[in-house]
């Protein structure tokens, strides 16, 4: 599964979360005393201010979280809580619902990856259907007569009344012919409309719309969307009788008015503003006080941001399920380096075989089996491997081969590697178990003897280290033989393990190991 997609998606949906969250916030606030203590238009600011908070905060995290400092970070993040270097055991889980040891390094279709997908292309399809509204709207209006200009504003003859601006296209009011008969209808249905065009509401109906297309399928964010629309029409509203030559009397007799010659609501593009709202609630808050303080405005607007900062922290970091980044895997690599020690080259494959590990059941459940299990074996292992001047960050290779277990070729248990099934803690097969003076045979099988197959495994390590000069190349070499490797080295001229891993050169196995090494090195990862 991609990291990136899986970090995007968790963001995405952290952010779907905190809409609901932050519409709820607002109605709450507005119903608990807030709406008699600001007026329209700073309802409309603290909705906007909440609406892009609850979009933005998630990804700000996602994008802050590399730039951290790479230790110490927040406890609850676990990414660098210290470097573990002494093995603590590891109480041992079953694998529940193993699947039969599959040998291969992929892991299917990224459920992430698909995930992101559908979103995008149901977004794309809802963004590509208004905009295609917003053309044929864009036509229609060319075609209209135009009844006077207001500086660069056009106001034409149509159905309805609702403005709308189109980037290098010009801004357009449209009223409907009804209003003609009564001058100062016409009067304030225009100055209503051009209302919308001074406070920029036919400039946020674009932010409104790619809202509305990112979270088509979220009836809260739709919910939403319609509330803002409501305290734009309000504003509007608010504005014009606010100015001492408009009466309120005169205003709330256009809208009803308004409201019985257009008793139907008008099939407009998302965000265009028109007049399809309530019009007894309008009535009713052009008689009510107006607070003119911005001190609320802010002050509601920081509360709501207090509530909703800890609240993308958190249901991102469940989301995520723990993922480490890029930045905190280098962290620890670097932190646990060791002179002589297995050197750790941490890139995008072996993060993401890392949150393999840390992110998933099955992945946890192996890896906490394989550090369990290692408790037995691991200073007879690591005594075979010092003797020979091997690196001790060599154990990481028992521990995705085999999860530590001396298994038959035979067994039914899962493995993290790639290729053929092997037998042992090892997991060498027949061939290169012979080649190393192993006995395969009908009833004896010494890669079982784990003493004999760690000193076969160390002979073979230090060969191909010999060989290579890469523990990398190694390593590769290890799982998909010397023939694969050199015959890649010849044909590319690459020894960069992570450039051929990622050109499909060569499998994951390395980054596998990789990982591997920075939870031997890092067991609370699993915590």
């Amino acid at each position: 599964m991609s990291v990136v997609a899986r970090e995007v998606l968790g963001a995405y949906l952290t952010a779907a979360v905190l809409v609901a969250v932050g519409f709820g916030l607002v109605r709450a606030a507005l119903a608990l005393g807030m709406e008699r203590r600001l007026d329209a238009r700073q309802a409309l600011r603290v909705g906007r201010v909440t609406l892009g908070l609850a979009v933005l905060l998630p990804f700000v995290a996602l994008a802050a979280r590399e730039w951290m400092p790479s230790a110490p970070l927040f406890k609850f993040e676990r990414s660098l809580a210290g470097y573990a270097a002494p093995l603590t055991p590891v109480e041992a889980r079953p694998v529940p619902g193993a699947a039969p040891r599959t040998r291969s390094s992929g892991l299917g279709l990224p459920g992430a990856m698909v995930g992101v997908g559908l979103v995008g292309v149901g977004a794309l399809a809802f963004l590509a259907w208004e905009l295609r509204r917003y053309a044929r709207l864009r036509r229609k209006l060319a075609t209209l007569p135009v009844l006077r200009r207001v500086g660069r504003v056009r106001v034409v003859l149509g159905d309805g009344a609702f403005s709308v601006w189109f980037p290098g296209g010009g801004a357009w009011v449209v009223v409907p012919a009804e209003v003609l008969e009564d001058a100062e209808a016409l009067r304030l249905t225009v100055r209503h409309e051009l209302q919308h065009h001074r406070q920029r509401d036919t400039v946020f109906a674009y932010a409104r719309l790619g809202f509305d297309s990112a979270f088509f399928w979220n009836p809260f964010a739709r919910a939403f969307s319609r509330w803002l629309a409501e305290r734009q029409e309000f504003a509007c509203d608010e504005a014009l009788v606010a100015v001492r030559h408009v009466s309120a009397e005169a205003y709330a007799r256009c809208l009803l008015q308004a409201s019985l010659r257009v008793p139907a609501a008008l099939s407009l593009p998302a965000g265009v503003t028109g007049m399809s709202h309530p019009t007894v609630r309008r009535i009713h808050m052009l008689f009510q006080p107006r607070p003119r303080s911005s001190v609320r405005t802010l002050g509601l607007s920081l509360s709501l941001a207090l509530v909703l900062a800890p609240l993308a922290l958190w249901a991102q970091g469940a989301a995520r399920g723990r993922a480490v980044s890029l930045t905190e895997a280098r962290a620890l690599a670097e932190a646990g380096r060791k002179a002589g020690d297995l050197p750790v080259v941490v890139d995008a494959a072996v993060v993401e075989q890392l949150n393999t590990f840390v992110t998933t059941p099955k992945g946890r459940d192996f890896m906490r089996k394989a550090l369990a299990n290692l408790q037995a074996h691991r200073e007879a292992m690591t005594g075979t491997l010092r003797s020979r001047s091997l690196p001790e960050g060599l154990l990481a290779v028992a521990m995705v081969e085999s999860a530590v277990s001396n298994l038959p070729e035979t067994s039914r248990e899962p493995s993290m590697a790639p290729g053929p099934r092997g037998a042992g803690v090892w997991m060498f097969i027949p061939e290169t178990a012979r080649r190393y003076g192993l006995k395969v045979e009908a009833g004896r099988d010494e890669r079982l003897d784990v003493a004999r197959e760690t000193e076969a495994a160390a002979a073979l390590f230090q060969a191909l280290y010999e060989r290579y000069g890469d523990w990398r190349l190694a390593l590769a070499a290890y799982n998909q033989g010397e023939g694969v490797v050199d015959r890649v080295l010849a044909e590319t001229g690459v020894r960069d393990v992570s450039e051929l891993v990622r050109t499909g050169k060569l499998n994951g196995y390395t980054a596998t190991v990789q990982a591997g090494v920075l939870l031997l090195r890092n067991p609370h990862l699993l915590d």
